[in-house]
């Protein structure tokens, strides 16, 4: 009796692994062929995927900031400045990637973002562009690691969403694009911002789960990576634009530095407040009326 039990016991086992192991060979097949498709079909799968995800919220804000990389909180954007014992900085994972074709790059437009065919930036026209140097070896574009200007990238734009989740009613920011600045000191001495070009951020995803960064100057382990420090937001930016009908940065309905923070601040208390009002409402919800007046007509 026992050893038929046993043997009962091991074919089960070995029905469970095998069922297992053919999920995840379906997994990795379905991973190939959208990898196999190109940028272009993963771009709108995933755009279909994330209107999927947006299709029922009741509330959402589009944000905008910059994130300065010569403070402290973002520095793990910014170094090593140069590829050092393996490991990069995000502008340079992101330059290699483009170069190689695994992400798509699309123009920055001033006030809005297009992220169609029409408007893709080719690896080519990019460094032509902004005058990076680079060799032809075979028909192929070669870059040095000297001559990334990941050095002069000063900072990045980043857009964020904050909504609500419907089926879980919990509040949620999520990183939806990024966008490189190259500061550059003119001959006058007059220093300017490049925004380089727009990277939807769930195409950046993948492999920033797998850029191991240093988030402490108290801390050097490796304990965490690039996509946790966009998804838990551990960057400090300030606000450049909300989405408005104009597509209007602050600065352009703003005047003054004293304006601009004030305006800064005002959108930030609103997310903040809402935030605050939603947990409020979780915690004490209301009775509904329709119960209120059962009472009454009890008594």
């Amino acid at each position: 009796m026992q050893t038929k039990f046993l043997l009962i016991l091991i074919l089960f086992t070995v029905g469970i692994g095998s069922l297992f192991s053919q999920e995840t060979a379906r997994e990795r097949i379905a991973r190939r062929r959208l990898q196999a498709a190109g940028p272009d079909f993963r771009s709108e799968q995933r755009n279909r995927d994330s209107d999927g995800e947006m299709e029922n919220v009741r509330w959402s804000r589009v944000i905008y900031r910059y994130l300065n990389l010569t403070e402290e909180a973002n520095a793990p954007l910014r170094y090593p400045v140069t590829p050092a014992d393996g490991r990069v900085n995000l502008f340079t994972m992101l330059f290699r990637l483009l170069q190689e074709n695994r992400i798509p790059a699309y123009e920055y437009l001033d006030g809005r973002e297009e992220f169609t065919e029409e408007y893709r930036t080719g690896f080519r026209e990019l460094l032509d562009r902004f005058g990076i140097y680079y060799e032809t070896v075979g028909g192929e574009v070669a870059v040095n690691d000297a001559d990334i200007p990941a050095g002069e990238v000063e900072g990045y734009y980043v857009k964020e969403i904050y909504y609500l989740d419907t089926h879980s009613s919990a509040f949620r920011i999520r990183p939806t694009a990024i966008c490189p600045l190259l500061q550059r000191r003119d001959d006058d001495g007059t220093v300017t911002r490049y925004p380089l070009f727009w990277v939807p951020y769930d195409e950046v995803a993948p492999y920033a789960r797998r850029m191991p960064v240093m988030n402490s100057s108290l801390n050097n382990s490796m304990n965490g990576s690039m996509d946790d420090f966009f998804r838990m937001r551990k960057y400090d930016g300030e606000i450049y634009k909300a989405q408005n009908p104009q597509h209007l940065a602050i600065s352009q309905y703003a005047t003054t530095p004293e304006e601009i923070k004030a305006e800064q601040e005002r959108i930030e208390r609103e997310l903040a407040d809402f935030e605050k009002n939603l947990w409020k409402r979780e915690n004490h919800p209301t009775v509904p009326r329709q119960r209120k007046a059962d009472r009454r007509g009890k008594q």
